[in-house]
C-alpha cells in the first residue's frame, strides 16, 4: 500500500530546511513574559538575571568549521559537534550552535535553580538537528540519575526522517525501533524546570514534543507534521505531569504556539484492540490523573489547525486551564480512508474522562461533517466550559451559557490568518477570568475588553 504524505496546507511556509515564517507571525520572536499565566517563569529567570553564576561559560558549536579537539569557548574556536559542548556544561553555561545541520545529542547534565544550561541558536542563525533512525529522539533529555533539569532549549529547526518513510516500512517495522518511532525533542517525568521555545519542529515520525515531568514552559514554536508512524501515535505536543514538589499552582505552561498537520497513519497497537489510531492531536494533556499531578496545565494563546485529531485534548487528567485559543477545522483523520479513519466522534476541543478542567474564551472552527462537540464531553467532572464560540462541523450548541454559536469572521482563515474581522462575534465578548494579560501578538488584553479566541482585536 503506497501513501503520499499529507499536503502542507500552509502555503506561506517555505520549504524545508529553511528558515520559516508563518502568516500569524515570525519564528523566533521571544516575548516578554508577560502573560498571566507564566508568573512563576518570570520570577525566575528574573531571579537567574541576579544571582552570580562561579565561572558560568560560553560553548560555540560550528558543524563547518569546528573541532572537538579546540576548546569551544570562541566562536573562533568552536566544537565541531553538540555533545562535545554538553560534556562539559555546568549550571549557567551557554552552549550557542551555529548554523549547519547536526545529528541528535542527549542532555544529560542539569543546570540548578541559580542557573540554567541553555542551549540555543547563535544569534540571527538557525541551526538544523536532524531526527534520524540513530536515536529515539533528536534532542534527549536523559540521565542515568534524575533529571536532567534546569534546560533550555532554543531557536532550533527540529527536522524527522518521516519524509524518507513508506507506510508499508511503518506497518511492518518492529514496535520498538528508532527509524519509524521517536521525537523531535524527548524529557521524561523526572525532569523539571525545562524551558522550550523559538524552535520549528516538524517531520519527527513520533511526537514533536513530549514531555512528562514538571515545570515546563513550552511557547513561540511552530510544530508541525509529525506524529505519522509510530504506533505509540503521538502528537504535536503531549504532556502530562509529574510533581517534583507540592505546589498545587500552575507548573505546565503551554502558550503561543502554532500546530498544524500532526496526524497519525498507523494504529495504537499498545492501548487498542481492535488496533485504531487514537492521537494526532495539537497538543494533549494525557493521563496525568495515573500520576496525582497535583500543579495545574495552561494552554492559551495557541493556533491549532489541520491536525489528524482535535487541535487541543484533555484526556484522563486534571487541574487543565484552556484558554484563549484558536482551533481551526482539526479532526482531518475523520475524512482520511480506511485504515487511516479517525476521530469521527470530533471535538475540535475534546476533553474526556477528565476531572476540574476549565474551557474559557476559546473559538473553535469545526471541520465539515465532525460534530464540533465531543460526546464524551459528559464524561467530565467539575468542568466549567463557557465564553467559547463554536462554528463549523456538525452539532454546533451552546454548553456554557455565554457560549456562542456563531461565525468568528476571521480576517484570512483560508491563508490561516486567525485576526478577527470588524464585527467578530469574539470582540470584546469575553470574560476576564483565567485571560492571559496579553494576546498571541504581545497585544495588551483591557479586563473589560476581553476577546475569544487567541487575538485581541
Amino acid at each position: 500500500m503506497s501513501l503520499s504524505l499529507p499536503r502542507d496546507r500552509s502555503t506561506r511556509i517555505r520549504r524545508l530546511g529553511a528558515p520559516r515564517s508563518h502568516p500569524c507571525r515570525k519564528l523566533g520572536s521571544d516575548r516578554k513574559m508577560k502573560s498571566y499565566g507564566v508568573f512563576l517563569a518570570a520570577i525566575t529567570l528574573a531571579m537567574l538575571s541576579c544571582v552570580p553564576l562561579a565561572a558560568a561559560t560560553t560553548y560555540y558549536v560550528s558543524s563547518t568549521g569546528g573541532s572537538d579537539s579546540n576548546d569551544g569557548t570562541s566562536a573562533g574556536t568552536p566544537f565541531l559537534t553538540i555533545p562535545a559542548a554538553a560534556s562539559r556544561t555546568n549550571p549557567g553555561d551557554i552552549v550557542y550552535v551555529m548554523d549547519g545541520t547536526y545529528g541528535p545529542f542527549t542532555i544529560s547534565r542539569s543546570g540548578s535553580s541559580a542557573g540554567y544550561i541553555t542551549y540555543q541558536a547563535y544569534p540571527g542563525q538557525h541551526p538544523t538537528v536532524n531526527k534520524t533512525g540513530s536515536a529515539w529522539d533528536a534532542i534527549q533529555l536523559k540521565s542515568a540519575t534524575a533529571g536532567p533539569s534546569y534546560i533550555i532549549i532554543d531557536g532550533f529547526n527540529l527536522v524527522g526522517n518521516a519524509q524518507s518513510i513508506t507506510v508499508d516500512q511503518a506497518q511492518t517495522a518492529p514496535n520498538y525501533n528508532n527509524t519509524t518511532n521517536g521525537n523531535c525533542i524527548g524529557s521524561g517525568a523526572t525532569s523539571h524546570h525545562v524551558i522550550i521555545r523559538n524552535n520549528n519542529i516538524s517531520y519527527c515520525p513520533g511526537g514533536g514534543i513530549v514531555a512528562t515531568g514538571d515545570y515546563l514552559y513550552i511557547y513561540n514554536n511552530i510544530i508541525h507534521h509529525n506524529a505519522f508512524w509510530s504506533p505509540l501515535d503521538n502528537s504535536g505536543i503531549t504532556v502530562s505531569g509529574t510533581d517534583s514538589d507540592s505546589n498545587t499552582g500552575v507548573k505546565i505552561v503551554i502558550y503561543n504556539n502554532i500546530f498544524y498537520n500532526n496526524q497519525n497513519f498507523i494504529c495504537n497497537v499498545f492501548q487498542t484492540t481492535p488496533c485504531r489510531i487514537t492521537d494526532g492531536e495539537g497538543i494533549i494533556v494525557d493521563s496525568n490523573k495515573a500520576s496525582g499531578f497535583a500543579g495545574r496545565v495552561r494552554i492559551y494563546n495557541n493556533i491549532a489547525y489541520n491536525n489528524g485529531g482535535p487541535g487541543i485534548e484533555v484526556y484522563l487528567s486534571q487541574h487543565v486551564d484552556v484558554v484563549n485559543n484558536t482551533t481551526y477545522m482539526n479532526n482531518i483523520s475523520a475524512a482520511e480512508p480506511a485504515p487511516f479513519t479517525a476521530h469521527s466522534g470530533g471535538g475540535d476541543i475534546n476533553v474526556s474522562q477528565s476531572n476540574d478542567v476549565n474551557v474559557i474564551n476559546n473559538i473553535s472552527y469545526g471541520s465539515p461533517g465532525v460534530p464540533i462537540i465531543y460526546t464524551g464531553i459528559t464524561s467530565v467532572t467539575s468542568l466549567v466550559w463557557d465564553y467559547n464560540i463554536l462554528f463549523g462541523g456538525t452539532g454546533g450548541k451552546a454548553i456554557g451559557r455565554h457560549d456562542l454559536v456563531a461565525d468568528p469572521l476571521f480576517r484570512g482563515a483560508a491563508s490561516f490568518d486567525f485576526h478577527l474581522k470588524r464585527g467578530s462575534p469574539a470582540i470584546a465578548s469575553g470574560t476576564a477570568k483565567l485571560a492571559p494579560s496579553t494576546d498571541f501578538d504581545g497585544k495588551p488584553r483591557p479586563k473589560n475588553k476581553i476577546c475569544r479566541g487567541t487575538y485581541q482585536f
